[in-house]
This record gives structure tokens, sequence and C-alpha cells, in this order.
């Protein structure tokens, strides 16, 4: 009676364990991997300012991103700041895409891409490919 009990509970056992698929688990993996910032592991760089306080930032897709660049591409820019990030890639359609302001922009192969805005919100943002995947900026905002 007693080994009747033991088995049937590990038998219970099993089956709750196995009542979650596998697609579903990658899926949110996937979803929260999408989801979570870089962290930097770079001491950011200045961004440089423009003659009327605006920051200007230039990305080239496949050259000079973060991606490309092993992690380095990560600008500090000030709270408030009014930034334009110009992207461009000479290779594919893009769909660029700045998490937590949920702000983005679509380019043509070869043609730039332009996000702008105030950045009031402080803390460290990706500039992400939606259609790569890819992180191509990050910025650290304070």
């Amino acid at each position: 009676m007693r080994n009747d009990i033991v088995i049937s509970s590990l038998f219970a056992i099993t089956l709750t364990a196995c009542g979650s698929s596998a697609s579903d688990t990658t899926i949110a993996a996937d979803e929260a991997a999408r989801n979570t910032p870089v962290t930097t592991v770079v001491t950011p760089t200045d961004a440089g300012i423009n003659a009327d306080g605006s920051v200007s930032i230039t990305v080239n897709v496949g050259i000079d991103d973060y991606e490309t660049l092993d992690g380095k591409r990560v600008f500090k820019v000030a709270l408030g700041s009014v930034v334009t990030i110009t992207l461009t890639d000479p290779t594919v359609d893009q769909d660029y895409h700045l998490h937590i302001y949920d702000v983005g922009a679509q380019a043509k192969k070869g043609e730039p891409g332009q996000i702008s805005l105030v950045l009031d919100q402080a803390g460290q943002f990706d500039v992400e490919s939606h259609t790569t995947g890819e992180t191509l900026l990050v910025l650290v905002v304070g």
C-alpha cells in the first residue's frame, strides 16, 4: 500500500512537470531577452553637443554599431537633452526602435532613418534593429 502511494505521488509529480511545453518556455525566454537592456561593461562616451545644445548621434549599421564594435557604442547623454539619432544600413531595409521610450523609425536600404526626442527618463536604453534583433547603440541618460 505504501509503495502504491509513493509511486502514485512520483507519477503525479512527473505529469505536472511535463505540463508546460518547451516552446512556451522558449518563447517566454526570447521575449525576456528582447526586452532586457544590454548590460554595459564599458565606460560610456560623452555624446557630442551641437551649438544649439542638442545632441546628434550617427550610426552606420555593420560598420560602427554596438554589435560591430564589441559593445563599445555606448553614449552618455544628459537628462533633458534633445537627441537625434541617425541610423543607416547599406544592406537591408530596417525598422529601428529605442526601447522604453517606444519610438522608432523605418528606413529603406542605404537611406537614413531618424529618431528624434527629448530624453526625459534617466536610465540605460537600447536602440535596436527590429529587423535583425541586434543592439545598435546604447544610451545612458542621466
